[in-house]
């Protein structure tokens, strides 16, 4: 998957299904300070939660101005644990000069994925792409993205779409996702279907894709 790319006609590459995923890519000392301040305060956030058991894992990372127009910051994604077929416990830690300065965790999805998004909503702040699994139900499952960004010290959700869905009777099927910037942002799908080689082909026409209402809800980590 992958986000970022201008277009010539002035809209965003979203979502690319042919694009290779980039993986998560944290830093080691990145990854040792989240052990070290995260970790107990995510441990003792869930301590009562007795599906939750720790497998604490990074699953993306970007690079942007998440919280101040012109910023230098990372973002940190990662699953602290899974509690059900397709539910998790995750966690967002954003860095700026080698230090943390936030933390956030949800109940969600099985965390796979994290994506900047640059600036589509014109405010001088990047949003950014949380993508998740969904877990497989009768030998079917997809993948789920929630766009977000910062408001305050706040995590907000812009909207969700569903990137992605296999195992289906009519084939497997993923969308390309591109947005034209704006004060509000409009965002359009096209329909790509599986193809040789491990590959997709656009299938049908591109139409504009309305978001729906974000499955993750942040709250700050103290």
């Amino acid at each position: 998957m992958f986000a970022g790319a201008a277009l010539a006609q002035g809209t965003v590459v979203v979502n690319d299904p042919n694009a290779p995923a980039a993986g998560a890519r944290a830093t080691a000392a990145e990854k040792a300070l989240i052990e070290r301040e995260v970790l107990p305060k995510a441990r003792k956030y869930w301590a009562d939660n007795d599906s939750c058991r720790e497998e604490f894992g990074i699953a993306g990372d970007a690079t942007g101005a998440f919280t101040k127009p012109k910023a230098n910051q990372r973002l940190v994604f990662y699953q602290f644990c899974q509690t059900g077929n397709g539910f998790g416990n995750n966690g967002l830690v954003l860095f700026e000069g080698g230090r943390i300065v936030a933390s956030y965790v949800s109940e969600s999805g099985w965390a796979l994925e994290l994506r900047v998004l640059p600036d589509v909503d014109r405010n001088g702040l990047d949003e950014f792409l949380l993508y998740y699994s969904g877990g497989l139900h009768q030998g079917q499952g997809g993948t789920g993205v929630d766009v977000m960004e910062f408001s305050g010290s706040a995590v907000k959700g812009l909207g969700w779409f569903q990137a992605e869905s296999f195992g289906e009777d009519g084939g497997d099927w993923t969308l390309k996702v591109t947005a034209k910037p704006g004060k509000t942002p409009v965002f359009y799908r096209q329909k790509y279907v599986s193809a040789p080689k491990n590959k997709w082909r656009p299938s049908g026409k591109s139409a504009v894709l309305k978001l729906g209402e974000a499955v993750s809800a942040f709250e700050e980590l103290k």
